[in-house]
């Protein structure tokens, strides 16, 4: 598990930008917004080196459209995974998105996320939140090495233990406790 996480990398953003760029084109046809989200869009947090990306679709109606091209470009449809307005993606292989000149993509995670979705909500709030308190990004890291350095820790369990730090933060920006269930219950 120490290997799960290393300190934050100056390239993370300057690949999202790039990945951006080539998502944007491949869907030129939408109304969208692609967004850097997860720890690796905070300077200075420790994180998986995987980057989080949600595309955010306004026209719900154009997921299915989206999601053959997005295919087409070499993700895996993985489906909303029980969490309801977000889209998982998957690389079939690092060089997804494919037609483009780029040898090998860093790892990165991407989503297709409704305007109206808690799971949106969620990572921008949370996203938001670090980027304005440094202090908040330090006892973040913190946690997140404390729990990796746990003998017998499992991804699964560091997930888990995240979680109540997330929905703290996400609770005192104003999330509901509705919202923070329903969070906590797609995170255990």
């Amino acid at each position: 598990m120490r290997n799960l996480i290393v300190p934050y990398n100056p390239e993370w953003k300057p690949e999202f930008e790039r990945l951006s760029a080539v998502l944007r084109a491949s869907l030129k046809d939408f109304e969208i917004n692609i967004q850097h989200v997860g720890s690796t869009s905070v300077p200075g947090l420790h994180a998986k080196p995987i980057l989080d990306i949600d595309i955010i679709i306004h026209d719900k109606s154009s997921l299915d459209h989206i999601s053959r091209i997005l295919v087409n470009v070499g993700y895996i449809g993985k489906g909303d995974q029980g969490v309801p307005g977000r889209f998982a993606f998957r690389q079939s292989s690092p060089k997804t998105p494919v037609g483009t000149d780029v040898e090998k993509w860093q790892e990165h995670h991407l989503y297709v996320c409704f305007l109206d979705s808690l799971a949106l909500k969620n990572h921008i709030i949370f996203r938001d939140s670090l980027l304005r308190n440094s202090e908040l990004v330090k006892e973040y890291s913190r946690l997140k090495l404390d729990l990796v350095n746990q003998k017998g820790m499992t991804r699964e369990q560091y997930t888990i233990q995240k979680t109540g730090f997330i929905l703290n933060v996400l609770a005192r920006n104003g999330l509901t406790e509705k919202e923070l269930n329903e969070i906590k219950m797609a995170n255990t």
